[in-house]
Parts: structure tokens; C-alpha cells; sequence
């Protein structure tokens, strides 16, 4: 009697087996791969710069610049440019320009009684600039101080009043110095200070022209009500280092004042 032959074992399913196990191992060495050797779309593209461009640096303006663009539109402020006469009234006083014509009135209905000058004919200075400004102010009887008072109570109440110049300065529209009443006053160290000395300076330079008798004088103690007009002659340079003077030092005593 013949014995049966046994059946082989089939490869099939092996083969299968090492064919998942083989693209599993893929799959895993794929996840597993480092991300700079992977490439990924991006949309939009990105740009790359080689060099960036350079940086702007927006620097705040310093302080100083700040008060010489107040002080140059104070100044520029102070006696405009017109060809209209400049009416100068007693107890209102004017800065006007070299090239004005100031009109004084008598308060009368009379229009002969107006007097019109020009500050070119009272100062008669042909070498005086063109850009030259001058304080203008009629003698009352309250100028009991002469000269020296008349300057002084001047740009006290000029710089105190100020000038509204919108966008000149950061909330402010009003440019203002106050000076203080004794900031002319000789300090007891011995110091001249710094008003006194340019009041100084203006008393033995002004022009006092006497419009009655169409006369000039120089005589500080002799002023006349009613009579005359005080012409005080100030570069725009001098007017600009008042105002950053008495701008920057506002909250200082008298002692600061002073100088050698």
C-alpha cells in the first residue's frame, strides 16, 4: 500500500508579510526624518534679503532748538510787515519795522490832528538793517522813571502779554517770558544783571523825538507828555536772547539774573 506525500508549506504569505513590514519601516523612517531635509510649499512665497534695509532713527528735537524756534517766531511776531500806517496810542505801545509809518492821534474828531512819521526819518541811520525793529512809545504823565522805566515797563508788559502762534510749540499757542519787575535791579553781590545792562545800553542809544516842535532830543531825565515819542532800536538777535533768557529762567529768583 502506497503512503501520501505531504503538503509544502506555502511562501506566499510570508512574502506578503515582509512586503508590509517593509513599506511600514518606510513610512516610519520617512516621519522620522529630519524636518531641514524636508521641503514644504508655502504660499504666499516668502522673499528672502540678502541685506536689510537700513534702519531711520526719528530723534526728538532737543530743548534748545525748541526755545530758538519759540524765540524766532516770537520775534518775527512782534512787528509784522505792512504798508499800513501803525497807529501808536498813549499807554499802547508798538514794535514796528524800520520801514513803518506810525500814526499818532490826538483823540480828536479833527483828522489834522493825526501825525504820521516814519521811523526812517526819526532815526535818519542809513546804515541801520533792514531787518531792525524798534519799540515806539508815546510820553504819558505816569512816566515819572524816565527812560530807563519807559523800556523797562515796555518789554515787561510786551513779553508778559505774548503772542498767540498756533503749532509753534506742543500745547501752547501763546508764547510768553515773564520778566520779573526787579530783574533790572543791581544785585548786592555787585552784578549788573542781565536787563540791567541792556536797559542800560538802550537809555543812552534811544531816540526822543518831539513831535510839536519836530525837534530831537538825548536827555534821559527830559521827557515831555504829550510831546514826544520814544524810539528804542533792538536787533532781532537781542529780542531772541531776552525771550530764551526770562522763557528759560521763569521759575528763578532775582539771584539768577546776574552776570559778570
Amino acid at each position: 500500500m502506497a503512503t501520501a506525500t505531504s503538503a509544502k508549506p506555502s511562501l506566499v504569505p510570508a512574502i506578503l508579510a515582509l512586503i508590509v513590514l517593509i513599506i511600514f519601516g518606510y513610512v516610519l523612517f520617512m516621519d522620522l526624518e529630519p524636518s531641514k531635509n524636508r521641503q514644504h510649499d508655502v504660499n504666499p512665497p516668502i522673499e528672502i534679503i540678502d541685506e536689510p534695509p537700513p534702519l531711520t532713527i526719528i530723534a526728538e528735537p532737543s530743548p534748545l532748538l525748541q526755545k530758538e524756534q519759540e524765540a524766532d517766531a516770537f520775534v518775527s511776531q512782534l512787528a509784522v510787515e505792512t504798508t499800513e500806517p501803525v497807529t501808536v496810542a498813549e499807554r499802547d505801545d508798538q514794535f514796528v519795522r524800520h520801514d513803518s509809518i506810525i500814526t499818532l492821534s490826538n483823540d480828536s474828531a479833527d483828522e489834522s490832528a493825526t501825525i504820521s512819521l516814519a521811523i526812517k526819518d526819526i532815526v535818519q541811520d542809513e546804515t541801520m538793517a533792514d531787518n531792525a525793529l524798534f519799540y515806539v512809545h508815546r510820553v504819558t504823565p505816569e512816566d515819572v522813571q524816565g527812560l530807563w522805566g519807559i523800556v523797562q515797563a515796555g518789554l515787561i508788559n510786551k513779553f508778559r502779554q505774548g503772542l498767540r502762534i498756533e503749532g509753534v510749540a506742543q500745547n501752547k499757542d501763546v508764547l510768553q517770558a515773564v520778566i520779573p519787575a526787579n530783574a533790572d535791579e543791581r544785585l548786592p553781590s555787585g552784578l549788573s544783571s542781565f536787563l540791567g545792562r541792556i536797559l542800560a545800553d538802550k537809555v543812552t542809544s534811544s531816540y526822543v523825538y518831539n513831535f510839536k516842535t519836530k525837534t530831537m532830543g538825548r536827555d534821559s531825565n527830559l521827557v515831555y507828555p504829550g510831546q514826544q515819542v520814544i524810539v528804542i532800536h533792538f536787533s532781532p538777535e537781542e529780542l531772541k536772547q531776552i525771550y530764551q533768557f526770562f522763557s528759560d529762567q521763569r521759575n528763578q529768583d532775582a539771584e539768577t539774573f546776574a552776570i559778570d
